[in-house]
């Protein structure tokens, strides 16, 4: 096999694996982000402004849905 058929032919074969990637970081962070959140006083939520039922909301999307 020559060094040019080792090549991958387009972008398109890495496209798949690098979605998956994307959403596996990005739920890892918002799992981070949750546990963060759910580690905070109430009194600390409130100076932020978000109260203990929108944690799921914020920590997904990044703000409340006010």
């Amino acid at each position: 096999m020559t060094e040019i058929e080792s090549v991958p032919r387009s972008a398109r074969q890495w496209r798949l694996p690098s979605t998956l990637l994307a959403r596996l970081l990005r739920r890892w962070r918002h799992h981070c982000d949750r546990g963060h959140l759910e580690a905070m006083p109430d009194f600390m939520l409130k100076d932020v402004g978000i109260s203990r039922c929108e944690i799921d909301c914020v920590a997904t999307h990044g703000e409340t849905a006010r």
